[in-house]
């Protein structure tokens, strides 16, 4: 309970506690390129994608809350077939404790009168896409309040990509697969089981108590360490370390083995480790 509450005090400025809803997108649609007619298709689209994110309730949870999150979808091309037009676009959606995912290989239908609904009996490939990045981010938000609290949101993302990859639209969603089992993968546990503590960290940093914040921080790093150890290259520890190189770097200042354990882990981001050394 104390890593909860000590989360919430550390972004209570980024987060705002809420009944309704626990995302907070903020989405912006990219199709300048199109025809006319084209654009004038999608004039509402970013406008009902946002609204679809926002007025949902994601999580039925006593501590649910705001995650602010961006989304760009940069459409690429429209094609017309018999009933419908197919999109397919590029994605992105971050979130403010450091989510982020990049999908460019999304294909969807669209009708500009037709409502994005989360009530669909069969399997979407817009809004079940949707809800999937959705289930991501919420599973990564949940994860720095406690300890796996992630895992049920990952699980329904799971569920998503595994209906979709037996759909009428399978494309990316093998891959979307592949991808998602990277953050789910036992090698991985060890980062998800230390972000409480790093946020913590955080806490008693910014509380002015260096040494206890340094002490929550060597647990951290432990557990970075063991999955670097099993996987040099993995991609959640990758992602977690350009959301957060700074705040390490603040973390560990002065502390000269703990800075070269960092670099030897993330030499991408050397010379901010560097430049706190003693």
């Amino acid at each position: 309970m104390k890593r909860v509450l000590t989360f919430l005090i550390l972004f209570f400025s980024l987060t705002i506690w809420a009944q309704a809803q626990v995302l907070n997108a903020t989405v912006t649609v990219q199709y300048d390129h199109l025809p006319s007619e084209e654009q004038d298709d999608l004039e509402t689209f970013g406008d009902k994608v946002e609204q679809y994110f926002n007025n949902y309730d994601w999580v039925d949870d006593d501590f649910e809350y705001d995650a602010n999150c961006n989304i760009q979808i940069i459409i690429e091309t429209v094609q017309k077939k018999t009933f419908e037009k197919i999109y397919k676009a590029q994605f992105v959606i971050s979130s403010v404790s450091g989510e982020t995912f990049y999908d460019k290989n999304w294909s969807f239908p669209y009708q500009e009168s037709a409502p994005l609904s989360h009530n669909n009996a069969q399997f979407n490939p817009l809004t079940n896409f949707l809800d999937f990045y959705a289930y991501l981010v919420l599973a990564g938000e949940l994860d720095t309040n406690g300890l796996l609290l992630g895992t049920p949101f990952y699980d329904k993302a799971m569920d998503i990509a595994n209906r979709g990859s037996l759909s009428q639209y399978p494309q990316g969603w093998t891959q979307r697969i592949v991808e998602l089992q990277k953050y789910t993968d036992m090698r991985s546990r060890p980062l998800r089981e230390v972000k409480p503590d790093f946020f913590e960290a955080l806490y008693l940093l910014d509380e002015e108590k260096p040494m206890q914040a340094y002490k929550e921080g060597l647990k951290v790093l432990e557990g970075m360490q063991r999955v670097y150890k099993a996987l040099p290259n993995s991609k959640p520890l990758q992602m977690f370390f350009n959301s957060h190189y700074r705040e390490l770097a603040k973390l560990f200042r002065g502390h000269n083995a703990e800075l070269d354990r960092l670099i030897e882990m993330d030499a991408k981001h050397r010379e901010a480790y560097r430049a706190v050394g003693e």
